[in-house]
């Protein structure tokens, strides 16, 4: 994970006021295993009115959708599930046109509750601004359940980091 990268990211969904957690290969990188990752993964609440704000804070800070849609239309609970049900949508994801390296995936349903994720994440510092990283239980929970060989080692490298403890 490239440090910084991400810091416009993190300010803005902070100032919406948006609950998000960071999950995947940053979080893993986050919690101590260090390892190249370049995009972020967030879980954020799916409300509407969340959603909506993540997707405008997201869009303020120049990122735009990789599908060929309005972004507000992920903040649409219907439209959302049509797209998991019917086209087996995972992320809905974010890129920057100017910085082919900046990606953000945001997930379209939640793979663990959110509240639980959200009240049990670590919170860290990244550029000034509080951002809750999903506990390594929950990580792990989540790799299990993904179950790809990258997941598969970052499963390994977060319980060996435990054991080690």
């Amino acid at each position: 994970m490239l440090a910084g990268l991400y810091d416009d990211v993190h300010a803005a969904l902070h100032t919406a006021g948006v609950r998000y957690v960071v999950v995947g290969g940053t979080a893993v990188v986050l919690q101590g295993y260090p390892r190249m990752t370049v995009d972020l993964d967030l879980v954020v609440d799916l409300t509407a009115a969340s959603a909506l704000a993540a997707v405008e804070a997201l869009q303020g800070v120049g990122l735009r959708p990789r599908l060929p849609v309005a972004a507000e239309q992920f903040a649409d609970p219907v439209i959302r599930r049509e797209w998991v049900e019917q086209r087996n949508l995972m992320v809905f994801s974010f890129f920057d046109p100017d910085d082919s390296l900046r990606e953000v995936d945001l997930f379209a349903t939640e793979p663990l509750p959110f509240q639980d994720l959200h009240e049990q994440a670590d919170v860290v510092l990244l550029g000034g601004v509080p951002v809750r990283v999903a506990s390594k239980e929950h990580l792990l929970t989540m790799k299990r359940a993904a179950g790809r060989p990258r997941d598969l080692g970052d499963i390994a490298a977060l319980e060996a980091m435990e054991e080690g403890r």
